[in-house]
C-alpha cells in the first residue's frame, strides 16, 4: 500500500489584510506571481499523487461481492464503500483537470487519499482483518501530516490534568484538527501554515484586487472546501464535484 500521507513543498504566501484600502499594482503582481508559482508546484505534486492512487485502484482485486455488478445478497456496505471510493477517485481526477484555485488541487489529493482508505477498509473487512482507522486531516492545511489524535487516552488524561490552567491558546489549538506543526504554532501564538486561496476583494466601485487568504476564510458560496478541510470530512463531496458544483461556486466568485 502507498504511503498514506505525503509532503508538498511548504507554501508560505503572505496573507494581505483584507481591510487594506489600497493595493498597489506592484503588490498585486507579486501576489499573482506567488499564487501562480504555488499552483504550478501543487499541480505537479497532486497529479503524481492521483496517478499513483489510480495505479493502485486499477490493479487491486475487488473482494467478492464488492463490485458494482455484485449479485443480490452480497454485502451492501462493501458495495457502497467501493462505489464511494471510485466516485471519489473520479472526482479527484475531475478536480485536477478543472481546478480554479489551490484548494481545488488540495481537494483532489484528499479525495484520492480517501478513496484509497475506503477501498483498503473494504479489503480488510473481507479478509477478516481490523479496519485501518481513517486519517484525521489537518484543518489548517489538509496536505500536512495527519492531525494529532486529541481523543487518545493519553491526550484525555493530559487535558484533565491541565483543565484548570487551560488558556485561550490551548482552547484554540483544540478547536480544530491540527497537525503537530500547526498545533505548535497556535500554542506559540503564531499563525499556522495555512493553505491559501485567491479571492477577489473590492477596493472601490471600479477596482477589484486579488488577495491570498486562508482557504477556510473563503465564503461558502464561492467554494466547496472552506468548511470540510478540502473534502476531508463528510461523504457528500464526490457527488457534488461530479455534478460540477465546484465550477458553479468558482464562477460565482469570478463575477464579484
Amino acid at each position: 500500500m502507498l504511503r498514506r500521507w505525503w509532503f508538498m513543498e511548504r507554501l508560505r504566501p503572505t496573507v494581505p489584510e483584507q481591510r487594506t484600502p489600497e493595493v498597489s499594482k506592484e503588490r498585486q503582481q507579486l501576489v499573482l506571481e506567488e499564487w501562480a508559482a504555488a499552483r504550478e508546484r501543487l499541480d505537479r505534486l497532486v497529479s503524481a499523487r492521483v496517478t499513483a492512487v489510480g495505479d493502485v485502484l486499477r490493479t487491486a482485486e475487488l473482494p467478492p461481492g464488492a463490485g458494482l455488478s455484485a449479485p443480490p445478497g452480497s454485502d451492501p456496505r462493501a458495495r457502497g464503500d467501493c462505489a464511494w471510493a471510485f466516485d471519489a477517485f473520479q472526482a479527484a481526477g475531475k478536480l485536477l483537470d478543472e481546478a480554479a484555485d489551490l484548494p481545488d488541487l488540495a481537494a483532489a489529493a484528499v479525495l484520492a487519499d480517501r478513496a484509497l482508505e475506503r477501498f483498503a477498509a473494504v479489503q480488510a473487512r473481507a479478509a477478516g482483518q481490523p479496519v485501518p482507522k481513517a486519517t484525521r486531516r489537518c484543518f489548517y492545511n489538509p496536505l500536512h501530516t495527519a492531525a494529532e489524535d486529541t481523543h487518545s487516552p493519553a491526550r484525555k488524561q493530559h487535558r484533565q490534568r491541565a483543565r484548570r490552567r487551560t488558556g485561550p491558546r490551548e482552547a484554540a489549538a483544540d478547536r480544530r484538527p491540527a497537525c503537530p506543526s500547526c498545533r505548535r504554532a497556535i500554542l506559540a501564538g503564531q499563525t499556522p501554515d495555512v493553505l491559501p486561496a485567491l479571492i477577489p476583494v473590492k477596493l472601490s466601485r471600479l477596482r477589484t484586487a486579488r488577495v491570498l487568504v486562508p482557504y477556510y476564510a473563503v465564503p461558502q458560496q464561492w467554494s466547496l472546501w472552506s468548511v470540510c478541510a478540502c473534502g476531508a470530512y463528510g461523504d457528500e463531496w464526490p457527488s457534488l464535484v461530479l455534478r460540477g458544483e465546484h465550477r458553479k461556486r468558482a464562477a460565482a466568485a469570478r463575477k464579484r
